[in-house]
């Protein structure tokens, strides 16, 4: 009896000691699956035995970060998309000129964009043209662009769009320095000047009647186009006729107050005893008209913008004999510096000890102050044989190397032969301390070379030129300017390996 009582099961017994007024103990939970609950803890007083607390066992797999890495993929490549699709805009134009969906838009001859839709404004009339510019030509959409469809024309002042005569016409345009903008009304006509430079000049002709002045007709002095006819009208009160003319930032030194203007165009017939005489400027000038202009010397200062003259019909005799000696700059210079005007110079020597060949070397040099500056193997023979016999010719004189130059580091040299008229002042010349954007000139009827600080490379009190720049024999004496401040720098060497720009010393 005594041996299954002991053999009573544990809930017996707990049964059995529960107090008479307790709540019946509650019935153990059906199996079923585990789940992850907190279990208070027995009580020693009732129940002497621990429990087991069951909790479901976590696992993780790579296949959870799936998810993630779709969704950041997701919105990376988005991202990526709409950036793509660069910035669009909106024109309006009044007539569409067979402009269509998917024809480019370009600037400087390069694609930049693509015209996406065509329709009509009904709010102004009209045609409005969306166009998507690429991302990298984004920053060309601000105030101040000038947009035109470029197409085929023929007028007066010569013929412009013959790619599109077989070809889809286009937009381009004429960027603006103001803030972005999107929305643009676009012109009829293309600009008579594409671009308007800081430094350029603007002035205001008036005449009594138009003549044959037209926009786009040239400016000419000397006969070489130094700016253009922008538009003419009447005036406010209707007594005259006005032209606004544009001057190139190169020749606005020419433009003083005692400057005379007059009227090229069309023919200019002379009838006397001796017959009819028929004389035009060019054929520019006989359709599109023109204006030419003559200052005379100490003219006083240059003008500002805006400053009027009258247009005269016929240039007097005295206008024509005019030589005012401006300096003529570059577009790619400081207004108002001037251009150097360096002297060819061929060095003429015999070389060989039995039998002489004759040699020479060409390039340039520049009068200054001191003497003449150039390159030292054209002012420096280093054989005395050779030193002796070699001559220098320059400006249709010879020079004698038989003497010492004033001074030489080896690259450059001074001689104190006085060669030049027009002389180089000291003020204009000064030592570079690092590299800079500059501009090379050599010939004075070429175009100067503009030569980029990212193509330069110090080397030992010298700047080598990258290959990738065009620079031959031609340039070699070439003088080269501060692009910052006009002043004279260098001069260019130009040997077999490498072209370089030897830097002036600190005086």
């Amino acid at each position: 009896m005594h041996a299954d009582a002991d053999k009573t099961s544990p809930a017996a017994s707990t049964a059995a000691t529960t107090s008479p007024g307790a709540a019946p103990a509650a019935a153990p939970a059906a199996p079923g699956p585990l789940r992850a609950a907190v279990v208070a803890p027995p009580d020693p007083a009732i129940d002497p035995l621990p429990r087991a607390v069951l909790r479901p066992e976590r696992r993780w797999t790579w296949l959870w970060f799936l998810p993630v890495v779709a969704a950041g993929f997701a919105a990376w490549l988005g991202m990526q998309l709409w950036q793509m699709r660069g910035v669009e805009i909106a024109i309006h134009f009044d007539q569409g000129h067979g402009l269509r969906p998917g024809d480019d838009v370009r600037y400087r001859g390069i694609a930049i964009g693509q015209v996406r839709a065509i329709e009509l404004d009904d709010e102004s009339g009209g045609v409005l043209v969306r166009a998507a510019l690429q991302p990298q030509a984004a920053d060309l959409a601000r105030a101040g662009t000038r947009v035109w469809i470029v197409r085929p024309q023929l007028g007066v002042t010569g013929v412009a769009g013959l790619e599109t005569v077989v070809g889809p016409r286009y937009l381009t345009l004429s960027p603006g320095d103001g803030p972005p903008q999107r929305r643009f009304v676009g012109l009829d006509e293309p600009p008579v000047v594409e671009s308007i430079q800081p430094g350029d000049l603007e002035i205001i002709l008036q005449m009594p009647q138009r003549g044959s002045v037209r926009p786009g007709a040239p400016v000419t002095y000397r006969q070489v186009s130094v700016g253009r006819v922008l538009s003419t009208g009447l005036t406010s009160d209707g007594g005259a006729v006005e032209a606004r003319v544009h001057v190139e930032k190169a020749h606005t030194q020419l433009i003083r107050p005692e400057t005379r203007f007059w009227n090229i165009g069309g023919l200019d017939a002379q009838v006397g005893l001796r017959g009819m005489s028929i004389g035009i400027e060019s054929l520019e000038t006989l359709f599109a008209g023109g204006i030419a202009l003559a200052t005379p010397p100490g003219a006083g200062p240059p003008v500002r913008n805006g400053h009027r003259f009258p247009l005269a019909a016929r240039p007097q005799d005295e206008w024509l004999k005019w030589e005012p000696l401006v300096a003529i700059g570059s577009s790619l210079l400081p207004a108002g510096s001037a251009l150097p005007t360096p002297m060819r110079a061929v060095l003429a020597w015999k070389e060989g000890k039995w039998l002489k060949s004759d040699r020479a070397r060409r390039g340039w040099i520049l009068q200054t102050e001191r003497g003449v500056l150039g390159p030292a193997d054209l002012l420096v023979m280093a054989d005395a044989d050779e030193r002796a016999a070699a001559t220098l010719e320059v400006a249709g004189r010879q020079m004698s190397l038989a003497d010492e130059p004033m001074w030489t580091d080896g690259r450059l040299a001074i001689r104190s032969e006085r060669i030049g008229d027009i002389v180089w002042p000291a003020a204009q010349r000064r030592a570079a301390q690092q590299v800079e954007d500059c501009v090379a000139v050599a010939d004075s009827t070429a175009a100067p070379l503009p030569l980029a600080a990212a193509r330069l490379k110090p080397d030992e009190g010298a700047w080598t030129i990258d290959a990738s720049v065009s620079v031959d024999e031609s340039w070699h004496g070439a003088c080269v300017l501060s692009r910052r401040d006009g002043r004279l720098i260098g001069i260019v060497l130009v040997a077999k390996d490498a072209a370089r720009v030897a830097v002036l010393p600190a005086e």
